[in-house]
């Protein structure tokens, strides 16, 4: 036996079970984890879906569609299957940006100065946050926490999601 080992050996017969804490195994560096196609997995997600905000429906909404409603379920399946395909399912902390597109109508100069910035306009946050979720999850009452929503300006509407 090696000098350390007689000496913990002593050690633990004197005081009892010894705990050393210094004893780290060595960290092996971890590898990159890859998709299956050989591409290094990203800590987000992009949904290149334009986000759409929960409307206000009623009973009437079953039998005369009106297109705020028929935009609403488009964007939910269209999502569901964006997901399904990304193998993204929430969990009880939502992490989730949406990339709203400026108007066609802005100058280059004011897109490049907005790109980015916080959308402060309608649809509200809210109602973007509700028809995510309405979208992906049968019950939502699980999801305890929202770490970084946000609503910002992009070339493209976009959804932005934490892996």
């Amino acid at each position: 036996m090696s000098e350390e080992q007689e000496q913990s050996k002593q050690d633990t017969q004197e005081y009892g079970k010894v705990i050393n804490l210094n004893a780290k195994e060595e960290e092996k560096p971890q590898k990159e984890q890859l998709t299956v196609d050989g591409q290094k997995v990203l800590p987000y997600i992009t949904l290149n879906i334009l986000p759409v905000a929960k409307p206000r429906m009623t009973q009437r909404d079953k039998w005369q569609k009106r297109p705020v409603v028929e935009k609403y379920w488009r964007y939910k399946d269209d999502l569901k299957m964006l997901c399904f395909l990304c193998r993204w399912m929430p969990k009880e902390d939502l992490d989730v940006q949406f990339v709203l597109p400026m108007p066609k109508s802005w100058s280059e100069r004011k897109k490049k100065k907005m790109d980015g910035q916080p959308h402060k306009q309608r649809p509200d946050l809210d109602n973007l946050i509700k028809g995510f979720k309405d979208a992906l999850l049968i019950e939502d009452s699980h999801v305890h926490t929202y770490q970084n929503m946000k609503k910002i300006w992009g070339r493209e509407g976009a959804i932005i999601l934490k892996r």
